[in-house]
């Protein structure tokens, strides 16, 4: 889905982003993966080949003048009566993209057309309040930015509209958005990555850029 959804984006008259990058595997870089252990140290007692890397792959990586945003996908289809992910899925390894460097990380879920509205607002709603909503209303107030899409097979391909829960209202609804490649869709990111000022995680950033600017995308 990483590869339609940058499709999108290039098809887009209105270009957001200078470059995109997608399935990228920095651990696949030497000067990189010894950038990390030099700073976070290699495993101990164990053959580094059995320990699995922090972060084996980026999905996607969006660059806008001096901004990186990282994202990680993760496609929901229906298995037998449920769907073949829990609805917690992938936040573990958004985390693990803040120590990167990334000045902001986001987590996108997207979600087969087959899916019903109450599942869709069972997995996306309920992840989007985990996720998003400050600790005295019974969120993490995790620094990601979430966002959960529908996947619909078109004409013209695949098309990613945005899903968004609408809390206000009772019962509570989803509004069907404009997905985020469309010109007339503002991104936001209000939920910036608190630790691009750690002296180690800049080393990893400068790195990283680096690498990336020696990359295809």
């Amino acid at each position: 889905m990483a590869e339609e959804l940058k499709r999108k984006f290039d098809q887009s008259p209105f270009q957001k982003y200078d470059r995109i990058f997608v399935c990228k595997k920095p651990f696949q870089a030497r000067a990189l993966k010894e950038k990390w252990y030099e700073i976070y140290g290699k495993p101990l007692n164990v053959d580094s080949k059995l320990v699995p890397p922090l972060q084996p792959e980026i999905d996607m990586i969006f660059c806008k003048k001096k901004e990186m945003t990282a994202v990680e996908l993760k496609y929901f289809q229906r298995k037998g009566n449920g769907l073949n992910h829990s609805f917690y899925e992938g936040i573990e390894q958004a985390l693990a993209l803040l120590r990167w460097g990334f000045d902001y990380v986001a987590l996108w879920h997207l979600y087969a057309s087959s899916i019903t509205k109450e599942e869709l607002w069972f997995y996306g709603g309920w992840t989007w309040w985990f996720i998003q909503t400050p600790h005295k209303y019974g969120g993490l107030g995790l620094p990601l930015e979430f966002t959960f899409m529908k996947v619909r097979i078109t004409n013209q391909g695949y098309d990613f509209p945005i899903i968004q829960p609408r809390w206000k209202t009772r019962p509570i609804e989803l509004e069907e958005l404009r997905p985020p490649y469309d010109p007339s869709f503002q991104m936001t990111s209000p939920h910036p990555n608190p630790l691009t000022r750690d002296p180690q995680v800049k080393e990893l950033r400068t790195s990283l850029e680096k690498w990336l600017s020696i990359s295809h995308s």
